[in-house]
């Protein structure tokens, strides 16, 4: 049987309370920067960018999935 490595007379490390953690934090001192001009048109240029792959892989999942049933698909019952 092992023993606990804190023995019994040690008192276990309690947390600080979160409203202290939250004022020492330096985000909580200061404000959130504003994004810059430049910075907002990098960020949409890259949101398109991952709009436009995604459709992509949309497209290609369907043209795939379209390929693999084959003319067969034209002719199920309706």
């Amino acid at each position: 049987m092992s023993e606990n490595p804190q023995s019994k007379d040690t008192p276990a490390r309690e947390m600080p309370a979160k409203d202290t953690l939250a004022k020492d934090t330096p985000a909580a001192k200061t404000p959130p920067a504003a994004f810059s001009p430049e910075d907002m048109a990098r960020r949409n240029r890259r949101s398109i960018a991952l709009a436009l792959v995604l459709a992509g892989l949309v497209l290609f999942f369907f043209v795939v999935t379209l390929a693999k049933t084959g003319p067969a698909i034209l002719n199920r019952p309706l």
